[in-house]
């Protein structure tokens, strides 16, 4: 049976690449060869065992102006997930076709006030939540062109640099998105971008959501909780 998607990419520098390993394996669980994964990067990190291409870019030290300059390079037309390297595919799922100028993101949906203070100050943030100045998950980002990066870039290199180190990439996206010059496609941030901390937390996903697709591991035990659930997948599917 055919996908209306056929590729998914990550952003990832550094000499271990044991968190987006992961993240490959899962998708060679869930799709086998029948998946395009391309892993972006800078010069000098290792090339991810599984990967279909190993994109490398010149990159600025700055994280989040990065980030867009290596999605930014991959040219695309046709529709390709941007996910996080620390998130794993639960279970093959397919994705709707894009129309020209449709993006798909994962809205949040927690009214989680902003700690202007961390971790570097943003005075501008003050009393700000992220469900209002920072809309859209951007772990999750599905397009079938790369000229909204390309934007992106483009203003956060005007911007401060406090943004080409930290919350650049979402402030950016929420702009974009503003514009008027996207159709927005929602995709529900439970199944498709679900934060879990630990095991228990994500077997607790699992039982009360079955159609949860992708899961975004955070917090300070997040590597390890991936690892443990990815091998409890394994076992599950052998």
């Amino acid at each position: 049976m055919s996908r209306h998607f056929n590729r998914i990419a990550f952003f990832w520098v550094g000499p271990d690449v044991s968190i987006p390993s992961m993240l490959v394996r899962s998708i060679r669980m869930a799709y086998g060869a029948g998946m395009e994964v391309v892993q972006l990067t800078d010069r000098d990190t290792p090339q991810v065992e599984g990967v279909s291409l190993c994109k490398r870019v010149k990159l600025t030290p700055r994280i989040m102006v990065a980030r867009l300059e290596a999605y930014a390079s991959l040219a695309v037309k046709e529709p390709t997930l941007y996910l996080d390297a620390d998130m794993m595919i639960v279970r093959p799922f397919d994705l709707p076709p894009l129309q020209p100028n449709e993006v798909g993101v994962t809205p949040r949906k927690d009214h989680v006030k902003i700690n202007w203070q961390f971790p570097i100050e943003f005075p501008e943030f003050q009393e700000q939540y992220f469900d209002v100045v920072m809309p859209y998950i951007y772990s999750f980002v599905y397009a079938n062109s790369e000229v909204l990066f390309l934007r992106q870039l483009n203003m956060l290199k005007k911007m401060s640099k406090r943004f080409q180190l930290w919350y650049g990439d979402q402030v950016t996206l929420k702009k974009e998105l503003d514009s008027g010059r996207y159709t927005i496609r929602p995709f529900d941030v439970n199944t498709h971008n679900r934060t879990v901390r630990s095991v228990p937390e994500f077997q607790d996903a699992l039982a009360s959501t079955p159609e949860l697709c992708i899961a975004h591991f955070k917090g300070p035990q997040g590597k390890e909780t991936l690892a443990q659930v990815l091998q409890m997948q394994h076992v599950d599917n052998s």
